[in-house]
């Protein structure tokens, strides 16, 4: 049982041959030596991935799939769901969908981050195309009963959804309790001119919630202050989860371990 208040992972890519790597192995063992309670995993080909032997292979860690994180695929794929070519958004819906099954049977939920589209995918009409796209797959997340999570990705690296505000937008149209938009620090620090007030804003609107520092390392290898933030969560009587995701500075295993310690004193009762 973790000591911290709240549900900690971190996100990860899943290697090909994951139950052979080595590396990816020790990186587990760290985060089972720290009581993490889950990963999110990056998984470039979920349809070669038996949902079951991933759930034993992690559980051997302590850990479980907390989210099926999209990112990856979606660049391999290209894909995206405001795009204004139908074909190339129905085969965008159809790969989500398969996403949200996946994870479901592993009582994961689904990131759609990247999978909003390419930079050039700004308009007025790709922003439509998103909202279609989102009101197509909240009936599919619900039925699985698997959270979809929008994020709030910042200007310079998504065409929409840049602020909590901009990205409650693209959802508010469908009252399905599977779909959440999804807060990030480190896009929070370069959109929100008052990060507290949007937490508190949509407060309701979000179930998991990234921690990143403003160089988008992991905290504590950055300038965030994270206690305030933690504590605007605990008012708001956040109970969701949390999740570390960031670049590498020095390593997976120093990094992590450095952030740990910086976020257990905030963290743990």
């Amino acid at each position: 049982m973790s000591r911290r208040r709240y549900f900690l992972a971190v996100q990860m890519l899943l290697p090909p041959d994951y139950r052979n790597d080595r590396s990816f192995i020790n990186d587990l063992s760290v985060l089972r030596s720290l009581e993490f309670d889950g990963v999110e995993l990056n998984i470039r080909d979920h349809e070669r991935t038996d949902p079951d032997e991933l759930r034993r292979f992690l559980s051997d860690f302590g850990l479980t799939l907390s989210m099926f994180a999209s990112g990856a695929t979606a660049k391999a794929l290209n894909l995206s769901l405001a795009s204004t070519d139908e074909a190339e958004r129905k085969r965008a819906v159809e790969c989500t969908k398969g996403f949200l099954e996946f994870a479901s049977e592993l009582g994961a939920g689904v990131i759609a981050g990247y999978l909003k589209g390419p930079m050039a995918h700004a308009s007025e009409a790709h922003r439509l195309k998103l909202i279609e796209s989102i009101a197509e797959l909240a009936p599919v997340s619900a039925r699985c009963k698997t959270p979809l999570q929008i994020e709030a990705i910042n200007r310079f690296e998504s065409p929409l959804g840049h602020s909590l505000d901009e990205t409650y937008e693209l959802v508010k149209g469908c009252a399905h309790e599977y779909l959440w938009i999804l807060p990030d620090t480190w896009h929070m620090h370069i959109e929100e001119t008052g990060m507290a007030a949007a937490i508190v804003r949509h407060k309701g609107h979000f179930g998991s919630f990234h921690l990143s520092d403003n160089n988008r390392f992991f905290p504590g290898l950055g300038g965030i202050d994270f206690k305030p933030i933690i504590g605007v969560l605990e008012a708001c009587g956040y109970a969701g989860k949390l999740a570390i995701e960031g670049n590498i500075k020095t390593s997976f295993a120093e990094d992590i371990k450095a952030s740990a310690r910086f976020l257990d004193p905030i963290l743990c009762a």
